[in-house]
């Protein structure tokens, strides 16, 4: 028996009021009843009308994402069932049983977590206590957090309870990956799903929780708030717990983004501006402005994802546009950048930023990999997003770069060449490219960095070793392109059959081919491709094979040596 303060001589505070045992406000602030659930009223309708026509399952399982509200929705069940007033959809909240429920006291109610009771004689105890009629409330209540984390011969213990289950007795299994509960217990109960909390909910229950902590909040502040929550109201709760104790009152934008790491809002703007100018020096620079300021490259990084992500958004159309949570001023800035580059120059960027962050792949330094995403995005939108953006305020395709069609040698051995290309001129046939409204004069005119035809095949071997390194699933469509000009850093590839054109279309061969030719020549080019027709301009010849051979034969030739079988070489002719 423990021995008083004033016993052992010391000052005895039992007279003196001490001061109210510290309680996180996401504990604080739980909901005690149904109507206080926020976000989930598919879920509330569902139970309360179970409850008013005494329709309750013996089993339920509550899936959802973690902080939606599983084990306060089974705790207020179990205080609906048990309540001193009676079964009824809305438990009193003031009666014994209510209480006791509250403050985890209820002899009535059991709960385990499976993550660390998971094992065979755990569910063997629980199984020898169910039998027991309940004590004070009118049902023993089961609530087991996790379900799916029980071992796979707990699990078949638990399934000879719900095939058998005895009278008075109510299971809530709660999970956050439904898929890992075996069928044979999915089937013995009521499936609930718990959705995420929408952010205009969270926003709401959070502004009510700061008044009654008589604190203000930022409504920026607010948003941060919401969007790092994920969707998780306890989550939230939380991070509003620490911003009130970081700020001391008033929660601004700036306390949030000091206490979660994050790039300040204009600074994220800013260097999403360089990235839609393509001033890669200046957005190099800016990032390590940002991180010497404390920022992480990991969040920097899905920061500039989310921001290209809501300008793709608000580039798709107004309804995407009405339903942003963006406050007006965000959406205003938004509206701005998004018109310098087009949707798929939007797509092409946001995908390099979506690509796995550095730690999914193992990567030592996320600052690296970070400055590279933000290089490998202004090659995707340069410079195709002038052009593109000019064709788009015109209500049309963007036009096509200025391309040289070079006539090449005929073949040494084989068929004559086709008609078509027979009536070719001799000379190079140029389409000058139309002057775009508002474009840079260095746009329309070659520049005298841009590698030649000549040179691009003569180094053709080097680049497509790069594209093999980079992606074995593109290498074989590559190897089909016809190197037709190059002008204002465009290459321009053709391809005489639509298969490989629409492979070789997507952003990441897209992408695979800028960088491979890019890392060759040592300067900044991208891709364009085009649909031969009519015109087969062979890169290398294979001795003896005919200019209009399968292409897929054709490569095979040219890259690994074979031979047809018919070519003389085999036939010994």
């Amino acid at each position: 028996m423990g021995t008083s303060p004033a016993a052992e001589g010391g000052t005895d505070l039992s007279a003196d009021p001490s001061p109210p045992a510290f309680q996180a406000l996401y504990n604080r602030y739980r909901p005690q009843r149904f109507a206080e659930v926020v976000g989930q009223p598919h879920v509330v309708r569902t139970l309360q009308n179970a409850l008013s026509h005494n329709n309750l399952a013996h089993a339920y399982l509550f899936s959802g994402e973690r902080g939606t509200g599983k084990t306060t929705v089974a705790r207020l069940l179990a205080k609906a069932v048990n309540c001193q007033q009676g079964v009824q959809p809305e438990p009193c909240g003031v009666c014994d049983h209510c209480r006791a429920i509250a403050e985890g006291s209820f002899l009535d109610l059991l709960e385990m977590d499976a993550a660390s009771n998971r094992g065979i004689e755990d569910v063997k105890e629980l199984r020898r206590r169910v039998h027991q009629l309940p004590g004070a409330g009118r049902y023993k209540v089961y609530i087991i957090d996790e379900v799916h984390q029980l071992s796979a011969d707990a699990k078949d213990a638990l399934l000879k309870t719900l095939e058998e289950p005895p009278p008075r007795v109510l299971f809530v299994l709660a999970t956050t990956e439904p898929h890992k509960v075996p069928p044979t217990i999915r089937s013995r109960c009521q499936h609930l799903t718990f959705r995420r909390i929408a952010h205009r909910d969270l926003a709401a229950q959070l502004e009510t929780i700061a008044a009654a902590e008589h604190a203000g909040i930022e409504p920026s502040a607010l948003q941060v708030l919401v969007r790092n929550a994920l969707g998780s109201l306890r989550d939230a709760v939380s991070l509003l717990d620490q911003a009130l104790a970081f700020s001391d009152g008033m929660v601004t934008a700036a306390h949030v983004d000091a206490m979660l790491g994050l790039t300040g809002r204009d600074a994220v703007i800013e260097l999403t501006r360089r990235l839609m100018d393509g001033d890669a020096a200046g957005g190099l620079l800016a990032i390590k402005t940002a991180l010497q300021s404390g920022g992480s490259p990991t969040t920097l990084r899905k920061q500039l994802t989310d921001t290209l992500r809501h300008m793709l958004l608000l580039k798709a159309g107004p309804q995407a546009t009405e339903a942003s949570d963006l406050l007006p001023e965000e959406l205003a800035e938004l509206h701005a950048l998004a018109g310098l580059a087009g949707l798929r120059a939007l797509v092409q960027a946001l995908e390099v930023f979506a690509e796995p962050e550095p730690a999914a792949r193992g990567a030592i330094d996320p600052t690296l990999e970070l400055e590279l995403a933000f290089a490998r995005a202004v090659l995707a939108l340069r410079p195709d997003a002038g052009r593109e953006v000019a064709a788009e305020a015109r209500g049309a395709e963007a036009a096509p770069a200025k391309v040289a069609i070079i006539q090449p040698a005929q073949p040494a051995t084989g068929r004559p060449a086709s008609a078509a290309f027979a009536a070719l001129p001799d000379q190079s046939v140029t389409q000058p490219l139309p002057a775009l409204p508002g474009e840079p004069a260095t746009l329309a005119s070659a520049s005298d960095a841009d590698p030649t035809v000549d040179d691009i095949r003569r180094r053709l071997d080097a680049w497509m070793d790069v594209v093999k390194r980079e992606s074995k699933s593109i290498a074989p469509y590559a190897t089909q392109a016809e190197v037709l000009g190059c002008a204002d850093g465009v290459v321009t590839l053709g391809y005489r059959s639509d298969n490989p054109l629409r492979r070789m279309e997507r952003p990441d061969a897209l992408r695979v081919m800028a960088h491979a030719l890019s890392t060759v020549f040592g300067r900044p080019l991208t891709v364009r491709n085009t649909l031969q027709t009519g015109v087969t301009v062979p890169r290398r010849p294979a001795p003896g094979l005919p200019a209009d051979d399968d292409e897929v034969v054709a490569a095979a030739v040219r890259d690994f040596g074979a031979q047809p079988l018919d070519h003389p070489a085999q036939t010994g002719a």
